[in-house]
């Protein structure tokens, strides 16, 4: 079975995912990890040198790749993954999704304490980066509702996160 994480930039979804991974015995993937070894760049390289029309492809193309594994998998996507080209469908049809739905301050102050970790924050103010998240989260939602199970991820720890998608991977 593969385990897909989807949601916004700093939602935790890595984290968790990691987390999950070794809870259930699963490989864990990060698809920026796999783009980064596979391109030989950084994804922030890659948004520089190439652009983002340019990463969207290749992300889809290696989520492809991802898709097609028999080993029981963890993987955390990029919060625009399922957003673009037929990745929605690709992680739907291949895996379980899980939308880890954090709220918009516990996104931007994660940002504000790495923004340059993350290409399409990059040089935001504050005031900036939060109109840049509402934003994202306007237009990204449709996709990340269509998830299989959404995580209200508001109030609840890490770990507790992981034991409710164990949970619900163990009964599957």
């Amino acid at each position: 079975m593969i385990v897909y994480l989807i949601g916004m930039p700093a939602a935790g979804k890595t984290s968790i995912g990691k987390q999950l991974a070794k809870k259930a015995s699963y490989t864990f993937i990060d698809l920026d990890d796999v783009i980064s070894a596979k391109e030989e760049v950084s994804i922030k390289q890659l948004f520089q040198e190439k652009g983002e029309a340019y990463f969207r492809e290749i992300e889809s193309k290696y989520l492809k790749e991802v898709s097609q594994t028999n080993v029981n998998t963890v993987v955390s996507l990029g919060g625009g993954t399922p957003c673009f080209y037929d990745n929605m469908d690709v992680i739907l049809s291949s895996g379980k999704v899980f939308y880890i739905n954090a709220p918009d301050y516990v996104i931007i102050s994660r940002i504000i304490r790495g923004v340059t970790k993350r290409p399409l924050f990059a040089g935001l103010n504050d005031n900036e980066l939060s109109d840049k998240i509402n934003l994202l989260l306007k237009e990204r939602e449709p996709f990340y509702l269509k998830a299989h199970r959404q995580i209200d991820a508001k109030t609840r720890s890490k770990k507790d996160i992981v034991e409710e998608i164990y949970s619900y991977i163990k009964e599957s």
